[in-house]
């Protein structure tokens, strides 16, 4: 019986030790302080990437707006020449009809001879 109460009092008393202790409130102020910092720090390294990304797309407008321009004023060599012009083939001798003769098909009037 008088282990059980042990074992009951023990930790209750074990509570008391450490709540009466001094704090130590210098380490929370510079803990505080660290944070603060460390969030102000990245505020602004969030504000300078904001900042340059809107200069880059910016600077990338313009740049591409000047190529544009520039392109056509820039002659250009390429360096695949461009293919010959192909030869055209034989035109097939067709026989001259008479105007007096009417317009027949050519093989049906080789098959009805």
């Amino acid at each position: 019986m008088k282990k059980g109460i042990l074992y009951l009092l023990a930790p209750l008393i074990l509570l008391l030790i450490l709540g009466f202790q001094a704090q130590d409130f210098s380490d929370r102020e510079a803990m505080i302080q660290a944070k603060v910092d460390e969030r102000v720090e990245e505020y602004r390294l969030g504000v300078l990437k904001r900042c340059r990304d809107r200069v880059m797309k910016e600077a990338g407008a313009r740049v591409d707006s000047i190529l544009i321009v520039r392109s056509a004023e820039i002659y250009t060599v390429d360096s695949i020449p461009r293919p010959t012009k192909p030869i055209k083939p034989i035109k097939p001798e067709v026989p001259l009809l008479d105007k007096s003769e009417p317009i027949v098909p050519i093989l049906g009037k080789e098959e009805k001879e």
